[in-house]
Parts: structure tokens; C-alpha cells; sequence
């Protein structure tokens, strides 16, 4: 007697133990989807920000700005349930962007689409292993959920982003010697009137390498014939998204150093443009650092002005340092 007694109290135990353990784990799991679900608000409430702002920017049609806005304002106010469908209104909003917007904006909402796609993801995740286990016989028969609510999957659908051509291209950054930069102002041939100043550059050729293509580069946009010795770097490089011509470019950017010859009016020329190029781009103007503040149009890349000390003194000593990311 007193054996079955004792088989049957562990028994109990075993049974209690797994009971615990699977309660415990339940808990875990509504923790994780309620962290999870506040990371997902977060990438929401940032991609709403970004739309708010490309509608507030300047360049839409005002009747896509009013949506937009509105559609952004909708789902900061939401709530929880009636969450994705406020989502689906900003996304069919998204869709109807054109190709060309300003490229920082673009940028910012292309990384908070991305953002939102993992952190959609990672709850939807979290939710498909809770609801799994609470339809456990045990957690259901012995009610080890407790009175947490059933948590829901998040569906909306997501923004696609218009596919990007990936480049690599060489720029340089060209001082005269007053130690103001070289830029040009260029514009989206497909969206005329918004403008960006930017420095000489392009894409690297088929064989050609990074030095290669940005001496070649430099003496098509400017005129100006250096050697490949005459550049210093790579010393920054960046990654940038870039709408031009009805076409989205995913581009690796690698900036050189140099210092230009005197009395530029013998050498700047906009002969080696393209006709694109002619189209395109604008004034060639010299920059101070207190000038590339204070520009009419966005600068990029958009640290250039903090970083012009740094660059005037590796131009002064040139070291071997491998470069670094800038944005």
C-alpha cells in the first residue's frame, strides 16, 4: 500500500513539475509577444513619422500630400485593433508615390520599410509559438494561461519598394586652394525642381578600378586632368539609395581626396557631359565649410561639411587608414 501511495505522489509531482514548467514557459511566451509587439509599434510609429514628413516636404501633388498626411495621422491615432487596418491606408498611400522623391526622405522610408517587415516578422513569430502552446491539451485543460487574452497575428501589407540597381561609383572631393570644396547641383531629370549639390563622380566601368574611374570622372565633369597620384583614399565610403531618371539606384559610394589646380577658369569645363548630364546638372560652385551649412539644397553626402577638418588634414599628411562610413 504504502508503494502505490508513493508511486502515485510522484506521480503527482512529475505531473505538477510539467504543469509549472509549462506555465512558466506560457508566461514567457505572452512576455515575448508583448516585446515583440511594442518593437513593431515602434517601427510603425517611425515609418508614420517619415510619411508625415515626405508630405510635409514640398515635391508631392498636394491632394498625395493630403493623403498621406492623413493616412500617417490615422495611424499614430489608432488603436490596437483597429491598427492594421489604419496600416493598410498608409501603405496603399506609400504605393502611390512616383519614383522620384527627395532622396534622404526616400531613404529614411526605405528603412523603415524594411524595419517594419522584420519587426512584423519577428511578432507574427512570437505569436504563431504562444498560440501554439496554449492549444496544448494541458495548458487548456488546466487553464495555465490564465486570463491573458489569446494573442493575434498582425497582417497588413507590406510597401514594395521599387527593385534598385546596385553601383559602385568613385567621387572626389576636390579642394581649391582656398580650402573650399568643389559640388554641383544636379536634379532628378524625371522630377525637376527638387536640387541637390553633390560632389564630381560616377560610376565605375567594366576593368576600371576605384582610382581609375574617379580621375576619369573628375576630368568629364570639371575639365580637370589629374593623375591617379594626385588622390588621396578611399577615405570615406557610403551607401545611398538614390532615385534618377525613373530608376532606383542602390550605390556604393567611395570619396577620394584632392587639391585642384589654381586659377580654375583655364580648366572647369561641362564639355565631357552627357547629354543627361547637361540636363541634369546645373551650377558648378565652390564651397566653405560655413557655405555648405547654410546651401540652398540639401548636400550630400550630409556629413561632408562636419567632415571637411578631417579630410583638410589627411590632405595636408595622408596616412594609409582605411576608410570609414560616413552617411
Amino acid at each position: 500500500m504504502g508503494f502505490v501511495v508513493a508511486i502515485v505522489i510522484a506521480l503527482l509531482l512529475v505531473a505538477a513539475l510539467r504543469l509549472w514548467r509549462i506555465a512558466v514557459r506560457v508566461d514567457r511566451l505572452h512576455r515575448r509577444t508583448e516585446a515583440a509587439w511594442a518593437g513593431l509599434e515602434v517601427a510603425l510609429a517611425r515609418r508614420a513619422v517619415a510619411a508625415r514628413a515626405l508630405a510635409a516636404a514640398g515635391g508631392l501633388d498636394p491632394d498625395l500630400a493630403a493623403v498621406l498626411r492623413s493616412s500617417a495621422l490615422a495611424v499614430e491615432s489608432a488603436s490596437r485593433p483597429d491598427r492594421a487596418d489604419a496600416e493598410n491606408e498608409l501603405t496603399r498611400a506609400l504605393q502611390l508615390l512616383p519614383i522620384s522623391i527627395d532622396p534622404g526622405l526616400a531613404a529614411e522610408l526605405f528603412e523603415t520599410a524594411d524595419r517594419v517587415m522584420l519587426a512584423r516578422r519577428f511578432y507574427n513569430d512570437a505569436v504563431r509559438d504562444t498560440r501554439a502552446l496554449r492549444s496544448d491539451r494541458f495548458t487548456r485543460m488546466f487553464r495555465l494561461a490564465g486570463r491573458a487574452s489569446l494573442p493575434q497575428y498582425f497582417e497588413i501589407a507590406e510597401y514594395q519598394l521599387p527593385k534598385a540597381v546596385a553601383r559602385v561609383s568613385a567621387r572626389v572631393v576636390l579642394f581649391n586652394e582656398d580650402d573650399k570644396v568643389l559640388l554641383m547641383e544636379g536634379h532628378d531629370p524625371s522630377a525637376p525642381g527638387a536640387n541637390w549639390w553633390f560632389t564630381p563622380g560616377g560610376g565605375v566601368e567594366t576593368g576600371e578600378s576605384l582610382v581609375q574611374a574617379a580621375v576619369r570622372e573628375l576630368h568629364e565633369e570639371t575639365g580637370l586632368a589629374l593623375a591617379e597620384s594626385d588622390l588621396h583614399g578611399p577615405i570615406w565610403w557610403r551607401v545611398a539609395r538614390i532615385s534618377y531618371d525613373g530608376a532606383i539606384f542602390e550605390q556604393t559610394e567611395h570619396f577620394f581626396l584632392a587639391r585642384a589646380h589654381p586659377d580654375p577658369d583655364k580648366w572647369l569645363s561641362r564639355a565631357g557631359f552627357t547629354d543627361l548630364e547637361r540636363l541634369a546638372i546645373g551650377e558648378l560652385r565652390w564651397f566653405d565649410r560655413a557655405e555648405l551649412v547654410g546651401a540652398d539644397s540639401p548636400v550630400y553626402p550630409v556629413e561632408l561639411a562636419a567632415k571637411l577638418p578631417a579630410a583638410l588634414a589627411v590632405l595636408q599628411a595622408p596616412t594609409d587608414a582605411s576608410p570609414t562610413q560616413i552617411h
